[in-house]
């Protein structure tokens, strides 16, 4: 919260003060609602961390979340060179909380458009696959929903690997990132029975799997 707040103070310092007129009094203005703005989403992201609730399942079209989900973040991703595809089966029907797992992928997609520092393809399939959950997690192989969001950005050094699920922890520049995003959504997918999976190779881009139960829990 630190980085936004002294941009707001700072700049309501010089429109208080008459440091800057005319126009940019409005920039001033602009971007301190830009800052409040992002300050929001930084308070919405610790109340999703510390009062998670348990999903409320329904049948959901994942085509449609998936389209739906991409077409918000479309504007974000053109501004940044990135292009958004969706490769995920219209037929695949899902129990899930639509809104909980929209969360999810918005913050996988967007990790992924910031990842790309130069303009490259965001996909997002979906299907079937067999797997074993992680070893902390327990069980045996089994059938699985693999929904995967891969980015063609700088990938993610190995040393950073084991701790992209930790609470605020981030790879991102300073005033980026809370470092809650990933470790809300991999949360939210545990509570969907699941997990989050992550292959990734600095300069080669990254894939993150998220495998849900094909017939909830």
């Amino acid at each position: 919260m630190g980085t936004p707040l002294n941009v707001v103070l700072g700049r309501s310092k010089m429109i208080s003060s008459g440091e800057v007129v005319g126009d940019e009094v409005t920039e001033c203005a602009q971007i301190i609602s830009q800052q409040a703005l992002h300050m929001t989403r930084i308070i919405r992201q610790l109340l999703d961390f510390a009062r998670r609730r348990a999903p409320r399942r329904a049948p959901e079209n994942i085509a449609q979340l998936v389209t739906h989900t991409l077409t918000l973040l479309r504007p974000l991703a053109t501004k940044r060179g990135a292009t958004l595809v969706s490769e995920v089966p219209d037929s695949l029907i899902l129990e899930v909380d639509s809104g909980q797992l929209q969360q999810v992928l918005t913050n996988l997609v967007m990790n992924g458009i910031h990842a790309m520092k130069r303009p490259g393809t965001l996909r997002v399939r979906a299907g079937p696959t067999r797997a074993a959950p992680p070893t902390e997690t327990g069980g045996q192989e089994t059938e699985w929903i693999r929904l995967d969001v891969e980015d063609e950005g700088e990938g993610i050094r190995p040393e950073d690997l084991p701790h992209i699920f930790d609470p605020f922890f981030t790879t991102k520049d300073v005033g980026e990132g809370t470092g809650l995003g990933l470790s809300v959504s991999h949360g939210l997918v545990q509570d969907h029975g699941g997990w989050i999976a992550v292959r990734s190779e600095p300069g080669r881009g990254s894939c993150f799997s998220v495998y849900l139960p094909p017939g909830g829990p």
